[in-house]
């Protein structure tokens, strides 16, 4: 796939046009929507996340939105930065980018999908401009989810309450994120429950707090493991954070960018009484959380020991 932060000069294109925060299977429709004989599949959104609703945290950062458009079969990734194209009104912005600059032979977008200055075009606008000038258009209806509307808005609200299963199955994939491990106190060497720490960026969601089971992956394997989101009330913690237990690991990967995948949250966060009642509930934990990530454990995974 091609990363543009320009807009580049195509020929034959495709195009889904969208934010695709959290690519969920609503946008993976209208992603798989831009399609046409000798075709390039091109995606038109901006890298710098101005058309996440105002003051919403990303459910993704955009490295991994690029890693899903590609698995997606996308071959163009237009990324511009919102200011590049704020002051296009819906007609211009059609004819100059869409029709001149991206050869735009296929659009494709959702139903709510809004565009121009002041987001004063609608998928409708966008269905008159295309007939227009001869453009295959589909417009894509919602996909739902026990009767109602994907969206990363409720997605967002879903991971808010701890119900890291509900938007996993609007995502088509349980909620992940893949950060910097970083130094903590290491106190859990100490309880035989060593942990890999990770901050969460400025913008992005931190679900409920608490813990969760989860499943971590790390050069090329996939373990299950415990995670534990939030300030560590027991030994204290200055910003909330995700610690990741992974049974049975060993190995430094301070500096390393892990992906933790979240499958179910399982109690609150709480302060016990003694750092021993702390390692009991961690050991409980992560046994419940063994059982709950046995099923998504890709072929090939292991708890064993790995070189890092």
């Amino acid at each position: 796939m091609k990363l543009y932060h320009d807009i580049p000069k195509l020929k034959h294109t495709a195009v889904a046009l969208g934010c695709f925060d959290g690519v969920h299977l609503g946008h993976q429709a209208v992603i798989q929507a831009a399609q046409g004989e000798s075709c390039e599949r091109t995606v038109f959104t901006f890298a710098d996340g101005r058309t996440v609703k105002s003051g919403a945290p990303r459910l993704m950062t955009f490295e991994e939105k690029c890693r899903l458009l590609a698995e997606l079969g996308t071959i163009h990734l237009i990324a511009p930065p919102f200011e590049a194209v704020r002051s296009y009104e819906p007609e211009r912005f059609f004819h100059a980018i869409l029709r001149e600059k991206l050869g735009a032979e296929v659009i494709a977008c959702g139903e709510n999908y809004r565009f121009g200055k002041n987001a004063a075009g609608t998928a409708d606008t966008m269905r008159r401009l295309c007939e227009t000038e001869g453009i295959a258009c589909h417009i894509v209806p919602p996909v739902m989810v026990e009767g109602k509307i994907i969206s990363s808005s409720r997605i967002r609200q879903a991971l808010a309450d701890g119900c890291a299963e509900q938007a996993g199955d609007m995502l088509g994939r349980r909620f992940r994120y893949e950060f910097e491990v970083v130094h903590g106190r290491e106190l859990g060497r100490t309880l035989g429950t060593p942990t890999i720490n990770q901050l969460f960026p400025e913008g992005f969601l931190m679900p409920r707090r608490g813990v969760y089971a989860s499943m971590t992956e790390w050069n090329g394997r996939t373990y299950g493991s415990v995670t534990n989101i939030g300030v560590k009330p027991t030994v204290g913690s200055p910003v909330p954070l995700s610690e990741t237990w992974i049974a049975g690991f060993s190995g430094n990967l301070y500096g390393q960018r892990v992906r933790v995948s979240l499958i179910s949250f399982l109690r609150e966060e709480r302060r016990f009484a003694s750092l021993e009642e702390l390692k009991q509930a961690i050991l409980h934990d992560e046994a419940a959380a063994q059982r709950l990530a046995a099923p998504y454990i890709a072929e090939g995974g292991t708890r064993d020991d790995i070189a890092t």
